[in-house]
């Protein structure tokens, strides 16, 4: 049929605007480009849906019957292939044919829905996780609670409590630690460890060796250990105690002192001072004896031991000291004595057979004590050698008790008398400061020199020499009164007359030790002596108790002659 189609009535180079001829009369512009098409005449269903169609226009071709089918048409002009070469603009044209398919939602809207979504499970996630209905459980806040609070938080939050313990200094009995990490979050299935302080302890460690001891301590923390070795019968090495004691709690910088177990040994103390040998023999746990022995050593020095230094023993041996004698040579050594302690001398008179004849203590304090020897010499230490007597029964080891001794005398027996002291000369008095050590002579009277002064003689006779050594003064006295011969010696330091008025005697010393020795002691009473047990000597017949110097009376006077100063 030659039937077309209302839409494609035209001839298809005025559709496209081909070149050179003279476009037709458009057709109605509502039908191209908006108004209602007419029914068509084919079923619509084969054109839903199809991409609208461009027609390229063809010089010199006849418009085809139907602008969509012409391609189809048997009757259709064939196309010009010469035109095909010439480029032409393409015309888009709508489609006749509207879709049927109903239109979705925006982009936008799709957009919007995804973002609600996604935020509902958002939160959805959010709250679950807050409320711990998955991600574990958040670890309760246990440090530095107590052992049992901690516990009852982890076991409230589904935690199974394991408690370890580590030993510190402070908060004792409190958690110090904790795992899983506390306000973290933790699979509460896992469980979670708590650290608890404990307090140091010293073990257990006596009876054991002194390397077992030492590591136990430090496994307990202990940093200041000490090593007290201890004098033992026990083997070498073991620990006899422990300070602070077993038990005790301590810090880590607190000292620890092991008392360890080491063999008795004689320890070394030759050249030491007496006293500190015998100290070091007890801390050894030995016991010291003591023999003092002439030596050219120091005085009171330790000069050998028995056994030797270095010597291994039992406890409670005996270490016998061989001392550098601190007593005087010979008991008539007078100056020595200054040199002595009051105890040393007591130990020195025992020690030499001398028995102790009056012992009491003068005002002051000052030793009065008498000593006798077996052939009944006798000497005395007192602040008044010059009145060297006691009458009394006081028997006071003074001495010993460690009274001061502020002089000495020496009395020599009738059958103990000095070779050369037989007379009253100053050989005599020279051979007897030969015996006593004494040296320094100053001068000598007689008692002819004290008839001079008003002291008459009565039946007196006698030397009397003095001299100085040092701080001292000595005298020595050789004399006869009622057919005694007495000779003695004394010894006194030279602050002793300071207090003392000699202008009685002429100022002279010698004078002053003659008259109180043989004449009258009496006149020391006032420095001291006790009211009772006074040191007296005989008064003479006719011999008033203080005897006053009778000026111009000579009568009396020995045959002896004054002694010149030497």
């Amino acid at each position: 049929m030659d039937t077309q189609d209302p839409i494609n009535n035209a001839d298809a180079t005025q559709l496209m605007g081909a070149a050179d001829a003279e476009p037709a009369e458009p057709a109605d512009a509502t039908q191209l480009m908006g108004a209602e098409p007419a029914e068509p005449d084919f079923d619509v269903t084969q054109l839903v849906g199809a991409a609208p169609t461009t027609v390229l226009p063809v010089d010199g071709a006849e418009q085809a019957a139907d602008g969509i089918d012409a391609l189809d048409d048997p009757l259709a002009t064939p196309i010009d292939l010469e035109g095909l070469a010439t480029v032409h603009t393409p015309v888009s044209v709508q489609s006749p044919v509207k879709s049927t398919k109903k239109k979705g939602l925006p982009v936008w809207g799709v957009a919007l829905i995804v973002v609600l979504v996604l935020g509902a499970l958002g939160g959805a996630g959010w709250y679950t996780y807050k409320t711990e209905l998955w991600g574990g459980r958040t670890v309760p806040l246990v440090v530095g609670l107590d052992q049992a609070t901690a516990t009852t938080q982890l076991d409230a939050a589904g935690f199974k409590v394991t408690v370890e313990q580590t030993f510190a200094d402070d908060g004792i009995g409190t958690v110090i630690s904790c795992s899983p990490e506390p306000g973290s979050r933790a699979e509460a299935s896992a469980g979670a460890t708590i650290t608890v302080a404990v307090a140091r302890t010293i073990p257990q460690v006596t009876g054991q060796q002194m390397d077992a001891a030492q590591e136990a301590l430090y496994g307990m923390g202990a940093t200041n250990i000490h090593i007290q070795p201890v004098s033992s019968d026990s083997a070498s090495g073991t620990v006899l105690r422990v300070s602070p004691s077993e038990g005790s709690t301590f810090k880590a910088a607190d000292e620890v002192v092991l008392s360890v177990a080491t063999p008795y040994v004689v320890p070394a103390v030759n050249g030491l001072a007496v006293d500190a040998a015998k100290t070091a023999i007890q801390k050894a746990g030995l016991q010291a004896k003591v023999e003092y022995i002439k030596s050219d050593k120091a005085r009171n020095t330790v000069v050998e031991s028995s056994p030797a230094a270095g010597t291994q023993a039992k406890e409670g041996d005996t270490v016998t000291l061989k001392v550098s004698s601190p007593f005087p040579d010979k008991v008539t050594s007078l100056m020595s004595y200054f040199d002595c302690t009051s105890q040393e001398i007591a130990t020195y008179m025992t020690q030499e057979k001398y028995t102790i004849t009056y012992g009491s203590t003068l005002t002051n304090g000052d030793a009065h004590a008498v000593y006798m020897g077996t052939d009944g010499d006798t000497i005395a230490f007192t602040a008044y050698p010059e009145s060297p007597t006691a009458e009394g029964n006081a028997r006071d080891d003074v001495l010993a008790n460690g009274a001061p001794v502020g002089g000495v005398c020496y009395t020599f027996s009738s059958t103990n008398v000095v070779v050369g002291s037989e007379y009253e000369t100053t050989d005599g008095v020279r051979a007897v400061m030969d015996e006593c050590g004494l040296s320094g002579y100053t001068s000598s009277c007689t008692a002819a020199d004290l008839e001079e002064l008003g002291f008459k003689a009565e039946d007196r006779s006698f030397i009397c020499g003095y001299g100085q050594m040092s701080d001292y003064y000595w005298a020595v006295i050789i004399g006869s009164a009622e057919d005694i011969h007495e000779v003695s010696a004394m010894v006194v330091p030279k602050s002793h007359f300071t207090s003392i008025d000699l202008t009685p005697y002429g100022g002279s010393i010698e004078k002053y030790i003659a008259y109180v020795y043989l004449y009258d002691d009496s006149s020391v009473l006032k420095a001291g002596f006790p009211a009772t047990d006074t040191p007296t000597t005989e008064q003479k017949e006719g011999e008033s108790s203080e005897q006053q110097p009778q000026s111009g009376d000579n009568s009396g006077s020995q045959s002896g002659d004054k002694i010149e100063q030497q």
